[in-house]
């Protein structure tokens, strides 16, 4: 059976109508997606920035000595190598010894309070 002409036409608009309006729909979307990333990127580069001010300079940041971190955690040094093998300290190794900023010792110390250790 064939479709009358007139019929055939209507449904060719009537598919062509629900195409558009599903694209301007996909259209509408993207540009939403787009407007939210663009707020994100901006608020991301204002974070860094916040995060940049709050930068101490180097050298006005305590460094911790290994000896230092044994006293004033009450450590003894097998616990201390333990804890270096279990990753749970990563020091810096600048002249022969291992050394410490304040963050990386609050680092550990959150590792070590996650695997219910403190």
């Amino acid at each position: 059976m064939l479709w009358p002409l007139a019929e055939c036409s209507a449904l060719y608009k009537h598919r062509n109508t629900i195409m558009k309006s599903g694209l301007n729909h996909v259209i509408e979307l993207l540009a939403a997606i787009k407007k939210s990333l663009t707020q994100l990127v901006e608020l991301f580069t204002e974070l860094v920035e916040i995060k940049r001010q709050q930068r101490v300079p180097l050298k006005d940041r305590h460094i911790w000595t290994k000896e230092e971190l044994l006293k004033e955690m009450k450590m003894t040094e097998p616990t201390y190598n333990r804890n270096l093998k279990k990753d749970l300290l990563n020091p810096m190794r600048w002249t022969g010894s291992d050394t410490y900023f304040d963050e990386d010792i609050l680092e550990a110390m959150e590792k070590s309070r996650r695997k219910g250790k403190i």
